[in-house]
């Protein structure tokens, strides 16, 4: 009865005043018929001399001063009825009362401070456990569902117009929702909005029940920017998909969407892309190709926070007003790397097919993305047979080493393991520009060598390892069969063919690989003997070249068998000389003293006598001198044993 009378006087408008409010509970209900004068014990308990004194000890507030500027501001939102009978009776999904609810908005957070019961029960349905929730935080909800009517709300306030919107809650409903102003606090700067729920509709028992308005802010997801230019000023309006929520916003107005296009005023173009995007997005080339084909679209690459991604720019007139032309840019990234990526393999394929078949040697050819380790593969026949039928995989190093188990020959498995790793791999292409590594497969139970090789290649801006695995098993064969006989022909040409020892041209290498030893600091000392055979022109003179030649093979033998350690090289018909380090190095004149013993035997019995001179070397020696040093005490020995003879 009370309710009626006072929906009545307020019809009149009339305020009504309602005094012995004693409780919270008659406030919120007083407040949400939009009774906004209040007074009772709630507000003005009695108060004993005793407490007044406690007051005025403490200095404590005895009364809150409200601020007068705000006055007007609560005034109206306190005379909003939110208790008003709905105007539609035929949907099932609300009750009688028309869901309301006040809410205040700052630009931190949104608060409700009015809702009646009917809005309480409709977000308890539809918003499953968000009934108890009475502020959030502006950040925390535009990304979240209900993002979108938030968006609107703020743009209410700034436009001060009443909107009416839809937009579809987490449980599938589609909802119309009116949202109004009331009211501006002039001190803190807040607002205060009304949100009435319109209608609720079920959209998924057809497919007919979805908007058109719903659909296209679902389809401007991928919108990056959307343009409305007036094609006779050039003024244009900048809006902006905002995500999840399928809300559309105004970024910023511009005078010249031409002249800021062409000169890319904010910076998006990609720098390779401007020229082309320059030459095309004229004002005269956009309306030409409108005309003649109804749209213009082009596609480009565009730098933003995102990145550089493929947009596509497309222009359609707007058929309200011939003056107008809408411009939308939307990302299409994934599908133009989708194709180049199709297009990239197909080329791959045929490329790779062509260098099977003129080298013949190829059973695998990778292509691999640095960033996840994806691949494709394209494979010989011989290649699937072994390797299977599989086009690609996610991870090419990680599916490598689960493989190589089965495949690789038992001595080589570690080897594999440690080197075919992505790290590994990649840091040798950093050092040497490519990657190269052999290894043995079982191929039909036979050892067969393979090469990985591996480089990287830049295409489309994006990185990829390619990696080849070629049959080298018969080139391997082949190195080491041309090894074997050139190690045959190298000991041949640095053999003497009389003695069986190396000869001239072989210590002139020994030579040079000694002094580099010693510059490496690998020798620290040596010694050079040279020996010389006595009479060996008399015994040529007397008995013959064959009988030489004997007596050249036996003081060669005797050379041998006392310098047992130690290289002996022919240098001349009856010169020889040797190298020695180590235990020889050790004993040389132990050493030296047999030849002596063995010349003092031989004389008797009327056999071949050496005169041999040696000469010790250090880190610092000069291998010539040393040599030289060594020549000149056999001379000297040599001339002692003949003056011995006479």
């Amino acid at each position: 009865m009370i309710w009626e009378q006072f929906i009545q006087i307020r019809k009149i408008g009339m305020d009504v005043i309602a005094k012995g409010v004693e409780s919270k509970e008659q406030v919120d209900y007083l407040r949400d018929i939009g009774c906004a004068k209040l007074q009772g014990f709630y507000y003005s308990k009695p108060v004993s001399t005793s407490e007044l004194y406690d007051y005025a000890i403490k200095n404590k507030q005895l009364l809150k001063i409200e601020d007068a500027r705000e006055d007007a501001y609560y005034s109206q939102v306190d005379r909003i009825n939110i208790h008003d009978l709905s105007n539609f009776k035929d949907n099932d999904d609300i009750n009688d009362e028309t869901p309301i609810a006040i809410m205040e908005i700052d630009k931190e957070e949104i608060r409700v401070i009015r809702i009646n019961n009917a809005c309480t029960s409709f977000i308890s349905d539809y918003f499953p456990g968000k009934e108890e929730i009475r502020s959030a935080s502006i950040s925390s909800q535009l990304d979240a569902p209900g993002g979108y009517v938030l968006s609107r709300i703020r743009e209410c306030i700034r436009s001060e117009e009443r909107f009416i919107i839809e937009d579809r809650t987490p449980t599938g409903k589609m909802v119309n929702l009116m949202i109004q102003k009331i009211a501006e606090n002039p001190v803190t700067g807040c607002a205060a909005v009304a949100f009435e729920v319109i209608s609720v509709n079920d959209s998924s028992k057809s497919l007919t029940s979805l908007s058109y308005n719903y659909i296209v802010r679902s389809l401007s997801d991928d919108y990056v920017a959307m343009y409305i230019v007036d094609i006779e000023t050039n003024n244009y309006v900048e809006y902006h998909a905002d995500g999840v929520n399928r809300g559309v916003t105004v970024e910023k107005t511009g005078e010249d969407f031409f002249y800021d296009a062409s000169h890319d005023v904010v910076g998006r173009t990609y720098h390779e892309d401007r020229k082309m995007f320059n030459e095309l997005c004229t004002k005269e080339n956009i309306l030409k190709q409108i005309a003649e084909e109804g749209v213009f679209s082009i596609t480009y690459r565009a730098e933003d926070e995102m990145g550089t991604r493929y947009v596509s720019f497309k222009a359609v007139r707007d058929k309200n007003n011939d003056r107008q032309i809408i411009i939308g840019v939307n990302s299409v990234d994934r599908q133009i790397k989708l194709q180049q990526a199709f297009k990239s393999l197909q080329k791959e394929r045929t490329i790779f097919s062509r260098i099977a078949a003129l080298s013949g040697d190829f059973f695998a050819i990778y292509t691999i993305n640095l960033l996840d380790n994806s691949y494709t593969v394209y494979k010989t026949v011989k290649g699937e047979r072994f390797i299977g039928e599989n086009q690609g995989g996610e991870d090419f190093f990680a599916e490598t080493q689960k493989r190589i188990k089965d495949v690789i020959h038992p001595d080589d498995l570690q080897g594999v393991k440690k080197n075919i790793k992505k790290e590994n791999i990649l840091k040798k292409i950093a050092e040497n520009g490519f990657f190269e590594y052999r290894y043995r497969l079982i191929v039909d139970e036979n050892p067969t060598y393979f090469m990985h090789k591996a480089v990287i290649i830049t295409e489309n801006e994006e990185q990829k390892l390619i990696v080849g695995i070629m049959n080298i098993d018969a080139q391997v064969k082949k190195d080491k069969e041309y090894a074997e006989n050139l190690s045959v022909a190298e000991d041949m040409a640095q053999k003497d063919e009389l003695t069986g020892v190396k000869n001239k041209h072989a210590y002139a290498l020994a030579e040079k690989s000694l002094a580099d030893s010693l510059k490496l600091g690998k020798i620290q000392k040596f010694a050079i003997i040279v020996f010389d055979l006595n009479d060996l022109k008399y015994v040529n003179d007397n008995f013959g070249h064959k009988k030489g030649d004997e007596y050249i093979r036996n003081g060669c033998r005797i050379i041998c068998e006392t310098f047992a350690h130690s290289p002996v090289y022919r240098i001349g018909g009856d010169e020889f000389v040797s190298i020695a380090q180590g235990k020889d190095y050790e004993e040389i004149d132990y050493l030296m003293g047999i030849i002596e013993k063995r010349n003092n035997e031989n004389k008797l019995r009327g056999d071949v006598t050496i005169a041999a001179g040696m000469a010790r070397g250090i880190a610092n020696s000069v291998i010539s001198e040393v040599f030289e040093q060594a020549d000149a005490n056999m001379y000297e020995k040599k001339k002692k044993m003949k003056a011995e003879r006479m």
